[in-house]
């Protein structure tokens, strides 16, 4: 009877019926993306209980934390631990632009050349974010591939509007080497229901333009904001501080 029963159980790990279900993080993430954060948080200490050190429940514990500190530090024990998941170059794209948002230029460049090297075929890795020394990498068109800087025209009319919101987070989704290209960003976002603002920036002699979105009192809310942009226009946006 006992060799009966250990071979039944040897036939069922071999055709996977104990294998464990894997988690569906992309769905929780879209429910971040829509604004339903809570419903997830709940789950939270269950994923986490359940799926002990999967990657995609960190990614996702690091989505939910609100202290970005604390949040860069789990996005990076995906990398570091996990680096062939499908979910380490998203982590590492996170890293990036946590450094990029609290001014740390040089730390923020060194992770988006990582995901360069490490993730040639991430979506991220030769996407819409800055090179802060060279030419645009957001088109207006959103095409994902590098446009080549214009020359400024002489005399304009127009100067870029400093942020007034004194809320601490706004999203970025755009950097240009041109004022004109910053504005059409900022036109073609005309009609929504957050500010859209243009600001300036100065990185290795150049002066770059940054198109800026809402006025956000917490981080969570600029990742749910982030969500709404990504589904009607499909920009990636960063977190940035006022």
């Amino acid at each position: 009877m006992k060799r009966v029963i250990c071979l039944i159980v040897v036939l069922l790990i071999s055709t996977g019926a104990f294998a464990q279900v894997e988690p569906d993080i992309q769905s929780r993430l879209e429910k971040i993306y829509r604004g339903d954060v809570e419903s997830v948080r709940e789950e939270l200490p269950s994923l986490l209980s359940r799926y002990q050190n999967h990657p995609g429940v960190l990614y996702l514990q690091g989505m939910l934390t609100t202290d970005g500190p604390e949040a860069v530090k789990t996005f990076q024990s995906v990398v570091d631990n996990f680096p062939q998941s499908e979910w380490a170059d998203d982590a590492l794209y996170r890293v990036y632009q946590y450094y990029y948002s609290v001014g740390l230029y040089r730390t923020a460049e060194q992770k988006l050349d990582q995901l360069k090297r490490d993730y040639p075929r991430s979506r991220y890795a030769f996407g819409q974010q800055p090179r802060f020394d060279r030419e645009d990498v957001l088109s207006e068109e959103h095409t994902g591939q590098p446009v080549q800087p214009t020359i400024p025209e002489p005399q304009r009319q127009d100067t870029p509007e400093q942020p007034s919101s004194h809320f601490p987070y706004a999203l970025q989704v755009g950097a240009f080497s041109t004022y004109e290209n910053a504005t059409r960003q900022r036109d073609m976002l005309r009609g929504i229901d957050q500010p859209v603002e243009i600001t300036t920036r100065m990185q290795g002699g150049q002066t770059l333009y940054l198109v800026w979105v809402g006025a956000f009192e917490t981080r969570e809310q600029a990742t749910q904001y982030g969500g709404v942009l990504r589904r009607q226009f499909n920009i990636e946006t960063m977190i940035v501080s006022h």
